[in-house]
């Protein structure tokens, strides 16, 4: 068996997301665990990033026995790169996507504001399962579990998020990718070279044609790059370069 893969989640969803890309590596031990405050662990408190760091770390040390590769998106690539600074010897390569770093714009924050203002109506997690492509059966279990984290744990993340320079991205010894999709916002676009400013060594490109949750939206440009970048630490021919 190849290296252990750890998949750390977005925001509004669960491990659940990573499907389409665990099941494609059935040559590595792949976990995708729900962050502290989702889905399995709605019940539980966010605790920080601090906090959410270590407690993966202990996950790594019980699940897989030695240092894995981290692959996170939005969410769960803050979290990956924080982890990643913190206990550098738990992690040995970091492919992130849609990562904030920087400070959240105005416009971010007023989209967080209605996002929250809408947290417990129904229609507001249909529209979000339709987004994510869920239908039918799929739907209906998203649904069954929407929200999948309380609005004061939503709050209590955005809190450390939006100030940005919340990671250390110089402090990260393991080979980075930061990616994001080409029709995001420039605003990820800056992440990533924020992220390449502070660890010159790091890998980045656009994944073309994808918008922020494209493990989903293209699972097998995904699971293309993603191997590429797992088996050989380069980027793969598809992603495009920065504009």
């Amino acid at each position: 068996m190849k290296r252990p893969v750890m998949f750390l989640h977005g925001g509004n969803v669960g491990g659940w997301i990573w499907e389409p890309q665990t099941a494609a590596l059935d040559d590595r031990l792949a976990l995708a665990p729900d962050l502290p405050g989702y889905r399995s662990r709605r019940g539980d408190e966010w605790i920080g990033f601090d906090a959410v760091a270590d407690r993966i770390a202990e996950a790594i040390d019980q699940e897989a026995g030695e240092p894995v590769d981290l692959v996170g998106l939005s969410l769960g690539g803050i979290t990956a790169l924080h982890l990643a600074a913190r206990h550098p010897d738990r992690v040995a390569s970091v492919f992130v996507t849609g990562a904030s770093v920087l400070p959240y714009t105005w416009r971010m924050r007023a989209v967080n504001r209605v996002a929250l203002a809408l947290w417990n109506r129904r229609f507001y997690w249909a529209g979000t399962a339709r987004q994510f492509g869920l239908r039918g059966t799929e739907a209906d279990e998203f649904l069954a579990t929407a929200p999948p984290a309380t609005r004061e744990n939503i709050r209590a993340q955005l809190v450390e998020v939006y100030p940005g320079r919340l990671i250390a991205p110089e402090r990260i010894t393991a080979p980075i990718m930061a990616v994001a999709g080409e029709k995001e916002i420039p605003y990820f676009f800056d992440s990533i070279r924020a992220i390449r400013a502070a660890s010159p060594r790091a890998q980045t490109g656009l994944a073309p044609g994808m918008h922020h949750a494209w493990n989903g939206e293209d699972p097998d440009l995904f699971n293309r790059i993603l191997r590429t970048w797992l088996d050989e630490r380069t980027a793969h021919p598809e992603l495009l370069p920065l504009p």
